[in-house]
């Protein structure tokens, strides 16, 4: 892993004012931090409310990120389109897909890793797909945001201290430990295939586009394939 990383150049931004300040990205987090406790804590309850706390949340957190000057100017560099231009972004959006698709099921057949309950609900066909509201926040407005954060924010300020293997396993194991769940190693391999494309690409849009098609995988299409 260190071999291969070593080969790429970092995700460097080069424009005069892009480095961010510690003492803004403390009050960037704080603004973030605080609020999103709250938000999660609101009483919305039942089908009436399905994903309305996720766009609330969205909504505040684009809303900081974009109102806040510094931040832009930091994030800007690695929202680059020119990356979808080259063949091997693709690549790396179509393994960060299909390497835990086929660990998955490797594990759904041998009945390994995976929690016991997991198993048997999906192999008995008694898992349920999603409400709309609920895919819509878990497809779309949670991609876009933990994007920013680990793969723009995150990883981009660790490549600046440490050497490039650290920056990407601190950055994937912090991306798995925040997601706990009973499939909990794939998000440990997702945090670090998504962390690799974006590493790799040098920008943050195809791992925007992975990870919005594997939660999707997760919460609809798992029904169909």
């Amino acid at each position: 892993m260190q071999n291969s990383l070593s080969t790429n150049e970092p995700i460097v931004v080069k424009e005069e004012g892009s480095a961010i300040k510690l003492k803004t990205l403390c009050i960037y987090l704080l603004l973030l931090a605080v609020p999103g406790f709250f938000i999660n804590k609101l009483p919305l309850q039942g089908i009436a409310y399905e994903g309305v706390k996720g766009l609330i949340w969205f909504t505040y957190f684009m809303v900081v990120t974009l109102s806040y000057k510094e931040i832009r100017t930091f994030i800007r560099p690695f929202l680059n389109v020119k990356a979808f231009k080259k063949p091997g972004t693709w690549l790396w959006i179509f393994l960060t897909f299909m390497l835990p698709y086929a660990l998955l099921h490797l594990c759904l057949y041998f009945e390994v890793v995976l929690d016991k309950y997991f198993i048997f609900y999906f192999n008995n066909h008694m898992m349920h797909a999603s409400r709309w509201g609920q895919t819509i926040d878990v497809a779309i407005f949670t991609p876009i945001w933990e994007e920013i954060v680990y793969r723009g924010i995150l990883l981009t300020i660790l490549l600046r201290f440490v050497k490039s293997y650290w920056a990407v396993g601190i950055t994937s194991i912090l991306f798995g430990l925040v997601h706990p769940s009973d499939i909990w190693v794939f998000t440990i391999l997702g945090g670090f295939l998504l962390t690799m494309t974006a590493y790799k690409t040098k920008s943050i849009l195809p791992t925007m586009v992975a990870h919005s098609l594997w939660n999707l995988y997760m919460v609809q299409l798992f029904l169909y394939f």
